[in-house]
């Protein structure tokens, strides 16, 4: 086989000499490829919870109105209008110690429903 390499002239000795370069690195990207896609994968799966974003798209808030009036003392109502949510009913309390009463018909955005309560705050829209 050494005879064979030796007898060609220079630029074939350079071209099988690029060729079973370039075959060798071709065997080990497809071995790496193997071994390391699978390992990126794990390790992209197990980073994944820690690439969560603390701002709430505006898709995902819950909008509601009140159905009955809402203040510190009393429990209200809201049906939930917003968020791509069937109308939903809800006993509502403020989120906040809130002084300020609420009357039906209100906007409000829904922070939590916590054991069938809704939690609400008014809602401000900008500008206004």
């Amino acid at each position: 086989m050494v005879d064979w390499f030796t007898a060609l002239p220079l630029w074939g000795q350079i071209g099988v000499g690029l060729l079973v370069i370039a075959a060798f690195v071709a065997v080990i990207w497809m071995l790496l490829s193997l071994v390391l896609l699978p390992v990126i994968a794990l390790i992209q799966k197990a980073l994944e919870p820690s690439e969560n974003s603390t701002v709430m798209p505006d898709q995902d808030y819950l909008l509601g109105t009140l159905t009955l009036g809402l203040d510190g003392v009393h429990t209200g109502e809201v049906m939930i209008t917003g968020g791509g949510r069937a109308r939903q009913t809800y006993p509502a309390k403020p989120y906040e110690s809130q002084t300020t009463p609420l009357a039906k018909g209100a906007q409000v955005v829904i922070i939590e429903v916590k054991q069938g309560t809704a939690y609400v705050k008014a809602l401000v829209l900008p500008g206004a």
